[in-house]
């Protein structure tokens, strides 16, 4: 019987869509179904999927609706099956090892209070090199890094541990702890569109009682940013200043606020801003806090009153993810 649903988005990916199905296909686990979900795409991948793997539940939304509600549609969907008891979401710029989902569910079976489970990602080309071994928190600040980034893996990050947040690029999800802190319907955040709605997702996971795991033996091989790239930088820059105050204003006590602020920077660290540009994005993010600030307190207000865990829980995390 069918327990998992393994969502794969895309928006414009055509080039990259054969492999990553393949290797999905794959996969040595196989108690699984494939769900694609095209953010209204314009070069024929939704064709493409339809003609090699036609086993696959295809969703085609009209427009881009973000990674954030994009997959909210393909887990919506999903979960219309009772039997589905995991979902997974997989970028589409990747490439996954044949025992890569075997061992997310050994992972999330091992402790039923196991709520998400992360990958390991190793750059596509550079296979001995860390794109992700988990995402901790940048120490003094609320700004989720990914542990590992560019290092050579030679076996550090080898340990099945807790990390702070699940990455979405390639992570398990309990269906139970989904159920459990949907707000609004949604999963992701919609109004994030795209980058830190996993780490949002994540904590409030946490805030609920949940852990976040990660595991470094299910394999996933990334050609970073191969999506993104085709985005602007300005807007990137953005988008994870913006998300990640979203977030701290969503999640956490208000005296640790101002460090979601701390290091705007939050992709693209080799991309220099003049001084005037800098505060332009400054600016252009203060308003859109201020205007999305009565959703966002309502939003605090029911997450606040569902958590579990308490002040001085929450406080240590700030020590026990920092890296």
């Amino acid at each position: 019987m069918i327990d998992t649903a393994v969502i794969i988005l895309n928006w414009n990916g055509r080039e990259h869509l054969d492999l990553c199905l393949r290797s999905v296909y794959q996969q040595t686990y196989s108690k699984y179904q494939v769900v694609f979900v095209d953010n209204g795409s314009s070069d024929k991948s939704v064709d493409f999927v339809e003609a090699k793997f036609s086993s696959a539940t295809i969703i085609r939304n009209r427009k881009n609706y973000g990674f954030a509600e994009g997959n909210n549609i393909g887990i919506r969907q999903a979960l219309h099956n009772q039997d589905i008891k995991y979902i997974v979401t997989l970028n589409n710029d990747t490439e996954v090892h044949p025992d890569w989902l075997k061992y997310l569910m050994e992972t999330a079976a091992n402790d039923e209070k196991i709520g998400a489970v992360s990958s390991k990602m190793l750059f596509f080309d550079q296979r001995n090199v860390i794109d992700s071994a988990g995402d901790f928190l940048m120490s003094g600040s609320l700004k989720t890094v990914t542990r590992g980034y560019r290092e050579e893996d030679i076996g550090q990050y080898n340990k099945t541990e807790e990390c702070f947040s699940a990455r979405a690029g390639a992570a398990l999800y309990r269906r139970q702890m989904l159920e459990e802190i949907v707000l609004d319907d949604e999963y992701f955040d919609s109004h994030f569109f795209a980058y830190v709605e996993d780490t949002d997702l994540s904590i409030r996971a946490r805030l609920a009682g949940w852990k976040i795991v990660y595991e470094p033996k299910a394999i996933v091989y990334h050609k970073v940013a191969a999506t993104t790239k085709l985005i602007s930088h300005d807007f990137r820059r953005y988008q994870s200043g913006r998300n990640r105050i979203f977030t701290a204003i969503k999640n956490f006590p208000v005296r640790l606020w101002p460090l979601a602020i701390r290091n705007t920077k939050s992709v693209d660290e080799d991309y220099q801003m003049s001084v005037i540009e800098e505060l332009k994005l400054f600016l252009r993010i203060a308003g859109s806090v201020l205007i999305s600030l009565p959703r966002l307190l309502s939003q605090r207000k029911k997450i606040r009153s569902a958590s579990t865990v308490s002040s001085g829980e929450l406080y240590s995390w700030i020590k026990k993810f920092s890296i």
